[in-house]
């Protein structure tokens, strides 16, 4: 029964629920920030209950003051939202209860915010050169869009690096300038609603001042009746204004203080102590202002005003000089003592009164305001003295001496040994310290000194010194001797002794440096001086086997090196030292063996002998080759000469052009029939290097012999090579010139003799027809002429005849060149050695001189001297050498 019972109140109750229903009026709630509104909860069927549930999932209570519930009736439940805010938006729920039957519906509520400018003022002030934030504060929900515009046109900060929009939609200018003064347009965008606003914002940009100080610190001394000037310079637009002040009062002019008209210097008269500070100077002007400080330091120089002398005897416990100062800024005392400076470490200054003490503990300084004292200890003889006591600040300083005395018994000092030899005076020497002033006594063996048979011995006496000289005459002088001290506070005494002095041991020879002509010894001080100082070094050197070359050198502190001069290249020698002091020479040390170097060519080119003669040959060849260039273009002679002549077919320079003319002039005077001319060779009877050819031509070989005129005969004109015959024909020509008979000169004809001379080819092919028939030339001879340097080639026996220079219209000579015998002239056939050629034309030379006749000069009987040549037209044929002879009696080139 009790199963059916509830099963029937469930019906029952499933029932009543489902006659209850909930319904929100409106079904969506949409609220903008900071407005009002209500929803409507409606219930159908039978509630005793109507409660709204916050989204946070509490009740509402009916006092809250944001949100407020009521109920219209018993079917219906308000909920009111007041001024909404974010915290409001979620999910309401509407619940209607009847007992055990419960009904709900829910609302959710959506809080948007409006486009809402918080934050946009005009106008904004910026100084211009500061990162300018144009502030623009805009709120909605969803965040707004900010767009920035200028002047018609939208802000672009892409293009324009100095623009920025910031995340909370300010406008960023870097560095803002006068030019982007004016008005800016802040534009808030919603997309999803379709909502706009904006502000106009007028941005203004101020100049600030600028203020500098010509000094930021002036510095002046007090008590002296003198002024201090403070200025600072100040700019801006507008023109700012410059005030002064001084602890934040303004300052003016007066009796103390003076003001330009733009108020930029300020004059402090009388400057004082209580002067001393920071002066403000102010620029001003609508952008606002700018401040600098400037410093007045105000000094007064030091002076101490008390010091105090002490005195003291030796071991007493403490000494104490005080010293006053005064002086602004406070200043710094400082003590020292000879060259003993009291400043350094933890010196005591005014600001921190602190002690300073030595290492020793003995010097102790203390300082306190401007007092300080310097405090001695334990007094030694050594601390008397004058003392410096120096008070300095930052412009000056002033010092004052304080002069400790103290009272101390003989201070014996000096050398204790003295050493010297029998026969040298030497000085022993007390040095007293005392005050007062001590007596001296000298004694030996308790006896005081001099005694009455002493001998060589004599006292001097200085203030501080006393000497004892000793000329020891036996080993007995040498010994101890004592020197005592005294004054009212003690005595002191002390030992001295007297000591034989030895030579100096050996020195050691540890290096010898060899050069060419010198060597440097290095070495050691001898181990042993002998008890007085090395005045010498003794260096001797020697070549192996030979006696001993000393000298000797002064010794200088430090030296270990020594140079020997004028030694022989590249030889052995050995070397030797001794040292030398008052007493005498020591030994010597052990011989050192060394080898000089050979002379240096060239040290600074580096080159060896080999290299150097090298250079001389070829500077030696090049003079040759230019001597023989001279001769070549200069006198028609040398190697060159004979080149051109042999293998080049050449006459030399400037014989081309005028063969012809000097021909024809060296014919026109002579009227010889047959010239002949003797060539004398340097050897007789040498055959030629063929063998079997006809013998040379010497000295007293006829080249050419005197026959009868023949008509239409025609003489050969050939070169003649050889040394001698080159030589023959200077001479002749020489000869010609002087002749009173000649106005040019005589031609010689030179040819080779022959021992066939009928035979000869060349006689025979080179026949040339004369009109008229010369006279007979004197016979020259052409044999010795040493003065000419011969120009023989070694490839051409015979020459042709050679012209001397002729005069020409206007005085002139002409030189030689080829000559051409007359036609009119009948001459006998010339022989000559060998087969004839065609052979180049010969050098001759310009010479006035007549040649000397030197006994070997052979005169044809037939010649009757020499005549003019009319009318004669010479003609020169040349006929190369094909088959040169070549003998041993040619001269060389």
């Amino acid at each position: 029964m009790l199963q059916i019972r509830d099963l029937i109140w469930g019906l029952l109750l499933i029932g009543c629920a489902a006659a209850i229903q909930v319904e929100i009026t409106p079904a969506q709630g949409e609220i903008s920030v900071g407005e009002s509104k209500f929803f409507l909860c409606e219930v159908v069927g039978d509630a005793k209950d109507i409660d709204w549930y916050s989204p946070s999932g509490e009740k509402i209570l009916a006092n809250r003051p944001d949100i407020f519930v009521s109920r219209a009736d018993e079917t219906t439940s308000i909920l009111t939202i007041y001024h909404a805010n974010v915290d409001n938006a979620g999910i309401y729920k509407c619940v209607a209860k009847n007992g055990e039957i419960e009904a709900q519906a829910t609302v959710q509520v959506k809080i948007f915010q409006k486009i809402t400018f918080q934050s946009a003022p005009s106008p904004q002030e910026f100084n211009e050169g500061d990162d300018a934030d144009i502030v623009c504060n805009v709120v909605s929900s969803p965040p707004p869009t900010i767009i920035w515009k200028h002047r018609g046109s939208k802000i672009q900060a892409a293009k324009d690096v100095r623009f920025k929009i910031m995340d909370n939609g300010h406008l960023q200018i870097r560095s803002i300038k006068k030019t982007d003064e004016g008005m800016y347009h802040c534009e808030a965008r919603v997309m999803a609603r379709g909502e706009i606003d904006f502000k106009m914002i007028k941005v203004i940009v101020n100049v600030l001042p600028t203020i500098r100080a010509r000094q930021s610190e002036v510095n002046a001394t007090a008590d002296t009746l003198s002024s201090a000037l403070l200025a600072c310079d100040a700019d801006g637009f507008p023109e700012p204004t410059v005030t002064w002040t001084r602890n934040n009062i303004v300052l003016e002019t007066g009796d103390k203080y003076s003001l330009n008209e733009d108020g930029s210097e300020l004059v402090i008269k009388d400057v004082t102590k209580v002067d001393e500070g920071d002066y403000t100077c102010i620029a001003k002007n609508k952008a606002g202002e700018k401040a600098e400080e400037v410093s007045l330091n105000v000094f007064v120089q030091p002076h101490i005003t008390y010091m105090s002398n002490q005195s003291a005897s030796e071991f007493d416990e403490e000494v104490i000089f005080t010293c006053e100062a005064s002086g602004d800024p406070t200043p710094t005392i400082s003590w020292s003592f000879q060259n003993r400076q009291f400043t350094e470490g933890e010196q005591a200054s005014w600001t921190r009164p602190d002690k300073y003490e030595s290492l020793d503990r003995n010097i102790v300084v203390r300082s306190h305001a401007r007092v300080s004292s310097l405090t001695l200890k334990n007094i030694q003889f050594t601390y008397a003295g004058q003392y410096l006591c120096t008070a300095s600040n930052s412009i000056g300083q002033d010092n004052q001496h304080m002069y400790l005395e103290v009272r101390y018994a003989p201070k014996i000092q000096g050398e204790v040994t003295v050493y010297t030899w029998e026969g040298n005076p030497a000085n022993i020497s007390c040095e007293v310290e005392a005050h007062p002033r001590a007596s001296v006594v000298w004694f030996r063996y308790g006896l005081q000194l001099p005694t009455a048979n002493s001998t060589g011995i004599t006292i001097y006496n200085t203030p501080t010194i006393s000497y004892l000289e000793i000329t020891p005459d036996s080993q007995n002088d040498f010994g101890s001797y004592n020197c005592t001290a005294t004054n009212v506070i003690g005595t002191e005494s002390k030992e001295f002794l007297l000591i034989q002095a030895e030579v100096p041991s050996a020195p050691e020879i540890q290096r010898v440096e060899p050069f060419s002509s010198t060597a440097v010894v290095e070495f050691e001080e001898p181990d042993s001086m002998g008890g007085v100082p090395i005045i010498k070094y003794k260096v001797e050197w020697r070549l192996h086997g030979q006696s001993w070359t000393g000298k000797e050198y002064d010794a200088k502190d430090d030296m270990t090196r020594i140079t020997i001069v004028d030694l022989k290249p590249e030889t052995a020698y050995e070397v030797k030292m001794s040292a030398i002091n008052g007493k005498g020479e020591g030994e010597s040390s052990l011989p050192r063996a060394f080898t000089t170097e050979p002379v240096p060519v060239d040290s600074g080119s580096g080159l060896g002998t080999g290299a150097i003669v090298g250079i001389l040959i070829v500077v030696f060849f090049l003079l040759l080759v230019g001597v023989d260039v001279t001769c070549y273009f200069l006198n028609k002679c040398g190697l060159l000469m004979c080149i051109a002549v042999n293998f080049c077919g050449k006459t030399g320079p400037g014989a081309k052009g005028k063969d012809i003319e000097e021909g024809k002039a060296a014919f026109t005077k002579d009227e010889s029939k047959e010239p002949i001319v003797e060539v004398r060779t340097e050897e007789e009877h040498t055959t030629n290097q063929e063998g079997g050819g006809p013998t040379e031509p010497n000295e007293t070989t006829p080249l050419t012999e005197p026959e009868p005129a023949a008509a239409n005969t025609t003489s050969t004109v050939v070169n003649l090579f050889p040394s001698t015959a080159t030589n023959s024909v200077n001479e002749s020509l020489s000869t010609a010139q002087s002749s009173p008979t000649s106005e040019a000169t005589t031609i010689t004809k030179v040819a080779s003799a022959s021992s066939s001379p009928q035979n000869s080819p060349v006689a025979q092919a080179s026949l040339l027809k004369a009109n008229t028939q010369p006279d007979v030339g004197p016979l020259v001879d052409l044999s010795d002429t040493p003065n000419v340097p011969p120009l023989s080639s070694p490839t051409l026996p015979v020459s042709e005849p050679v012209s001397p220079p002729s005069s020409n219209v206007d005085g002139s000579q002409s030189q030689c060149g080829p000559v051409k015998a007359p036609d009119n002239i009948l001459n006998k056939d010339l022989q000559v050695d060998g087969p004839t050629k065609d052979v180049p034309s010969a050098l001759c030379t310009d010479s006035t001189t007549p040649a000397q006749n030197d006994g070997k000069t052979v005169k044809d009987g037939n010649a009757k001297g020499e005549t003019e040549l009319k009318n004669a037209t010479a003609e020169v044929k040349t006929v190369p050498n094909e088959a040169p002879q070549v003998n041993g009696n040619e001269s060389k080139a």
